[in-house]
């Protein structure tokens, strides 16, 4: 059957209340940029031994989010799947607004942003063999992609959106790991060096971007009214579970590789040095082992609140994976000549949170996030109330079927 999608009123308490929250959240992007663009880039905490701080870890962070809910978008204009309709235009619109929050973060990092259109200056302004070139190559057909993709879905345009999704997915395939390139062949970095890196940022995308699909969908559909089969969920969670077994298969070869040379010492930091928690703590404990034991433990994995507890956990976790390898990664000294080195540049570095970048990520948090209730009001995302009495019973569940 065809499914009405609506827009929502927008006119309670509630929701003019956190819009007007968004919005003061979004007056911090803008205050404490007009500071570090005045006073300079150390107002973040970083320096040349430490270069990439918060907002570096919140870029590759978004477009994991971004790349995992497009792909999961995919499940039903590409696979055919009509059980997860209601969620689509969600996912698909998340995409977008993830990408362009995740694009904000490093045009911000750029320290002066207004010479942004010099990264587009191909062949003339940039080298081509460039990670970074490629990759904005990359993000302008995603982008691009995205926006075409969600306008298909609105004009009901079946075939052309399953032809596009698919253009998509495989493009955000591409972007996510060669995101990931990004790190993975940076050759004297040696905890960022390695040809698993980007199949490792995509597993963690898709952990990430399941996960926040779930959250999204069960906080969005219950405080509009909406009813969501339960095991629309539970299938999600099902499918949650198996990515994050790649994603510990992946992990576990990644540093087993960094273990087996013999300068394995940046590892050996990684693990022990001043931010092991941010790797035994946040990727390996909230990213892989929390979760994967809530949605196989039969009295967690069954249940909503099981999954939802899980998808909370690896949503933290990957974020944490991130800094894990952004601030380890840079911290641990170079070897610029050999032997030990005397004085800073011989000493693993120390990376401060200060005030201002905090604020500059939470205020681009917030304008993405006033971005969606917006669009929630403004476009038809969400399937109509009157609906869900037949979606209730409309459709299998066919990842059930598959994975159970």
């Amino acid at each position: 059957m065809e499914r009405t999608y609506v827009t929502i009123e927008g006119k309670s308490r509630g929701y003019y209340l956190l819009v007007t929250l968004l919005g003061l959240g979004s007056v911090s992007l803008l205050v404490s940029f007009i500071v570090s663009y005045l006073k300079g880039q150390q107002v973040w905490g970083v320096s040349n031994i430490i270069p990439w701080g918060q907002l570096i870890i919140f870029y590759i962070y978004f477009i994991g989010l971004s790349a995992g809910a497009i792909i999961i978008s995919s499940l039903s204009y590409v696979l055919k799947w009509d059980f997860y309709k209601p969620i689509t235009r969600l996912a698909v619109f998340m995409g977008i607004l993830l990408m362009l929050g995740a694009m904000f973060f490093v045009f911000v990092d750029l320290g002066r942003p207004e010479k942004f259109w010099r990264l587009f200056g191909y062949y003339f302004l940039n080298n081509m063999t460039s990670m970074f070139v490629i990759n904005s190559i990359f993000y302008v057909v995603y982008m691009t992609l995205m926006v075409f993709y969600l306008w298909l879905i609105f004009e009901n345009k079946k075939k052309w959106a399953a032809i596009v999704g698919t253009l998509d997915v495989i493009w955000a395939i591409s972007v996510h790991m060669g995101t990931g390139a990004i790190f993975g062949l940076i050759g004297n970095r040696e905890i960022f060096f390695s040809p698993i890196k980007p199949f490792e940022f995509l597993a963690a995308a898709l952990t990430s971007g399941t996960s926040l699909i779930i959250l999204t969908t069960l906080g969005v559909f219950k405080f509009t009214g909406r009813h969501i089969r339960q095991d629309l969920i539970l299938s999600l969670g099902n499918l949650l579970s198996w990515l994050i077994y790649v994603l510990l298969v992946l992990v576990f070869v990644d540093k087993l590789t960094h273990l087996y040379f013999p300068g394995r010492e940046p590892a050996l930091y990684l693990f022990a040095g001043n931010y092991w928690w941010l790797f035994w703590v946040f990727q390996i404990g909230m990213g892989i082992l929390i979760p994967l034991f809530l949605l196989i433990y039969p009295q967690t994995g069954r249940t909503v609140k099981g999954v939802s507890f899980a998808s909370l956990s690896v949503i933290i976790g990957v974020f944490g994976e991130r800094a894990a390898l952004v601030i380890p990664g840079t911290a641990y000294p170079q070897h610029f000549f050999p032997g030990f080195m005397e004085g800073i540049w011989g000493k693993p570095g120390i990376f401060p949170v200060t005030v201002w970048e905090s604020l500059l990520c939470l205020g681009i948090v917030s304008y993405i996030a006033l971005l969606f209730v917006l669009g929630l009001k403004f476009l038809e995302i969400l399937p109509a109330q009157e609906d869900e009495a037949i979606v209730a019973v409309e459709g299998s569940n066919p990842l059930l079927k598959k994975m159970g």
